[in-house]
């Protein structure tokens, strides 16, 4: 009867190596197949990691799918928990709402959500002193509007990239845009698509 199927060592396996349990043999710890028969020691990081991949994007496809299989809400339901809270009665559908830049982050910081029904895809003129003047990635220039103290800042993304009126801006200046509303990145209220007025 072979070792391998006794189940007895015929000598003393040294600490960096063990028996491999189809043929028997020694192998390596750091092996991932025996030499000999082939078989699999341990797994590959790359196998390990493929795996991790195919686990997360099964995971993505299936939260996304959910959202479309749920039973949608009742008209009367999303229109109560649509309604906007009193703080927001002033603005009238309609008419662009007029905010300034700290306005319009102490809305986000309260109530994100219900400033996000408020002026997300909603044209709005904010108005607010000019922080710094930057380019984006997509080399669009962003206007850093002051939202009070430290480095609390709305961003607005210019919708065009040579208008003349974009030589007037300077940091420290007032400025008043036209704007879409495109919710909150980490706290910080992001508008697109803006003009200056």
């Amino acid at each position: 009867m072979g070792v391998a199927l006794a189940g007895q060592d015929a000598y003393p396996v040294p600490v960096q190596q063990r028996r491999c349990g189809k043929c028997g043999k020694l192998v390596s710890r750091s092996a991932y197949a025996c030499r000999r028969c082939g078989k699999a020691q341990r797994i590959r990081p790359r196998t390990f990691l493929l795996f991790l991949a195919a686990v997360l994007l099964i995971g993505m496809f299936a939260a996304a799918s959910a959202g479309v299989l749920l039973p949608q809400a009742h008209p009367g339901e999303v229109a109560a928990v649509n309604a906007p809270p009193d703080r927001y009665r002033n603005v009238t559908p309609g008419r662009t709402p007029e905010v300034s830049a700290t306005d319009l982050w102490m809305s986000y910081a309260r109530d994100a959500a219900g400033a996000d029904r408020l002026y997300r895809e909603h044209s709005l003129v904010v108005s607010g002193f000019i922080r710094a003047l930057e380019r984006n990635y997509q080399g669009a220039t962003v206007v850093r509007l002051s939202a009070g103290t430290g480095f609390d800042t709305v961003d607005a993304v210019l919708a065009t990239r040579n208008d003349p009126v974009l030589g007037t801006l300077a940091k420290g200046n007032a400025v008043s845009l036209l704007c879409v509303g495109r919710g909150a990145l980490m706290g910080a209220p992001l508008l697109g698509s803006c003009f200056v007025r």
